[in-house]
């Protein structure tokens, strides 16, 4: 067991050696399925599972480094291949995995997607974001998914809850102030986790025989930034995100210049200078090779936008020593 990575972990049920199996697996699958689905397809509607799997994957990736304990600055270029990921699924089969929001699983995406995008400073991202959410009245409209999206200038349609379990207490949270408003915070995370049965995710840390990425109420991190609660009396409650929502708020005081800081990169051929996990910027699909390398390696060729191996550039997702990942 390693102390170390039990010391910084933030999902208290994640074993390492899951850890670190699963997310090498998983890292190699995204890489397979862009060779898969640039071969020709097998059958009519084979690649649509596939390139639904590309963003599934790059999602739970985003949130298994966030249980792990990362740097929190190293999770925004996983988010952003996450988006573009979902984004370049929808252009290529809009009506597959549309998501839904009756369904649980696609009400805790819409959550999950939406929250990462804010906590991480993709603001940007949350009109796109939108777009994968089906608007028909059959497949679920929603009032606390329409308040997120209006509070962020997004109109989406929604006039009554469709889920009241968990959900009913962050909508409360939206609608009042002060001790009752944290009160119905901290009663949302008492109640996040049993109200999630119907995720396939749920009770995940029973099986390690699939991807367990962790349990965070994303969300709740989200409303606590939006309504500016003071969150100091659920800070350390389970399942609340307390250093993404951190985060946002230190990204929101700096200036713009500070945040906007390039990543340290190098290119083919020259040395490593910090020990870490590092990607190449130009993957296809964003940031889908990754790998360790040592301070004084020599950073060798990958495979560009083009598909082909050659020269690249590669830059620090994570250093082991807990340094900056961008340019001074």
């Amino acid at each position: 067991m390693n102390e170390a990575f039990d010391e910084v972990k933030r999902e208290t049920l994640l074993p390492e050696h899951h850890y670190r199996e699963k997310l090498e697996y998983k890292e190699q699958r995204l890489v397979k399925l862009e060779q898969m689905l640039a071969a020709p397809e097998k059958f009519p509607g084979h690649k649509e599972g596939l390139s639904w799997d590309r963003g599934t994957i790059s999602l739970e990736v985003v949130i298994a480094r966030y249980s792990a304990g990362e740097e929190l600055s190293s999770l925004k270029p996983d988010a952003i291949r996450c988006f573009e990921l979902f984004k370049s699924h929808y252009a290529s089969y809009p009506d597959y995995g549309r998501l839904r929001l009756w369904e649980p699983d696609a009400y805790q995406y819409t959550m999950w997607l939406l929250s990462l995008a804010v906590l991480l400073g993709l603001k940007e991202w949350v009109p796109t974001i939108a777009t994968w959410i089906s608007t028909d009245p059959e497949d679920g409209q929603d009032l606390l998914v329409s308040r997120l999206f209006g509070r962020l200038g997004v109109s989406l349609p929604g006039e009554s809850l469709i889920h009241e379990k968990p959900y009913a207490d962050l909508l409360g949270a939206t609608e009042t102030q002060g001790v009752p408003q944290q009160t119905a915070m901290a009663g949302y995370l008492k109640r996040w986790y049993g109200g999630m049965k119907n995720c396939y995710w749920y009770d995940g840390h029973k099986n390690l025989g699939v991807f367990f990425f962790g349990y965070w109420s994303f969300e709740a991190g989200l409303v606590t930034l939006l309504w500016d609660i003071d969150d100091s009396t659920y800070r350390d409650m389970r399942f609340y995100p307390k250093g993404l929502v951190d985060l946002a708020r230190e990204q929101a005081k700096a200036p713009q210049a500070e945040v906007q800081k390039p990543h340290i990169s190098r290119r083919t051929g020259e040395r490593c200078p910090h020990t870490g996990r590092w990607g190449v910027l130009e993957s296809p699909g964003a940031f889908v090779q990754e790998r360790m390398f040592k301070e004084g390696d020599v950073f060798p060729e990958g495979i560009g936008r083009d598909g082909k191996e050659g020269p690249v550039t590669w830059i620090v997702m994570g250093r082991e020593d807990g340094g900056p990942t961008r340019e001074n």
